[in-house]
């Protein structure tokens, strides 16, 4: 299919982007940034065309979470190429969001997974699903974020800057990235509960019970995260422990309450 075709060679161009990256970072090189720069934009480029066949020109797109993460990865690489144009630019993380958006493309040109249909749901449900999965696939990628500044930080800390260190993103611009992230997850994640209103007609006949008491418990960590921040600059450790927190719970909420009503239980949330 043409989408794979093109997923695969926007991974290639991230990877190549990746490479120059590096070179560019660890020998100061203008010209191989200007190269690493160049490549990203080409897999953009390509990365938004297979995005556009998926969703718009095939017959039977799913939201399936290989799907909806290869979407939030080409959202994050967009945004690092719009802040390469600022003077506070985000470029550098792409030694750790070009990795991950390319095997994301690779594997969602590899793997088949299940998911909903689209257009096979009332739009309110639609909307509550595409929102929920998003904020999901936001908020996973976001995860890894946290690992690499817990990574740098604990270095920084021991005051061991060795040479993978001194090649990786520097910390204020991974928590930076890592913060509108998880704010992009939060309004996703506020979409998802106010739409889910417009379908739980009773949480405890539905079975929805745990699953909505864990999302609103994820919403509320992810809340106090962003508000701490705002208001007295919480990051490093602290930061990175919330962030895992409230993507526990979302892990939770969503696949631990699948496994327990859908096989342990052998029922849907519909069913009564």
């Amino acid at each position: 299919m043409i989408d794979q075709t093109l997923n695969i060679l926007a991974a290639s161009l991230y990877l190549a982007s990746v490479v120059m990256l590096y070179l560019s970072v660890s020998r100061a090189s203008a010209n191989s940034r200007s190269v690493a720069l160049a490549c990203a934009i080409a897999g953009a480029g390509l990365h938004a065309g297979a995005q556009y066949v998926y969703w718009f020109l095939s017959s039977a797109p799913h939201f399936d979470m290989l799907s909806i993460l290869s979407l939030c990865g080409l959202v994050i690489v967009v945004l690092l190429l719009l802040s390469a144009l600022s003077r506070k630019s985000l470029f550098d993380a792409g030694l750790v969001a070009l990795p991950i958006s390319a095997a994301v493309l690779l594997l969602n040109s590899t793997l088949q997974l299940e998911g909903t249909a689209l257009g096979a749901t009332s739009t309110a449900t639609t909307v509550h699903i595409m929102s929920s999965v998003i904020a999901f696939g936001f908020f996973s990628i976001t995860t890894v974020y946290a690992g690499f500044v817990a990574f740098i930080d604990y270095f920084l800390r021991q005051h061991h800057l060795n040479a993978l260190v001194r090649t990786l993103p520097a910390l204020d611009v991974l928590e930076l990235l890592l913060f509108q992230l998880i704010t992009a997850g939060f309004v996703l994640l506020s979409i998802s509960l106010a739409t889910g209103l417009a379908y739980v007609e009773d949480v405890f006949a539905q079975h929805l019970l745990h699953k909505t008491v864990l999302s609103i418990l994820a919403w509320l960590v992810f809340g106090l995260l962003l508000w701490g921040r705002w208001r007295y600059g919480w990051r490093g450790r602290l930061a990175v422990r919330m962030t895992l927190a409230g993507t526990a719970l979302l892990l939770l909420a969503y696949f631990g309450s699948k496994f327990v009503l859908e096989v342990l239980l052998g029922r849907s949330w519909q069913s009564r």
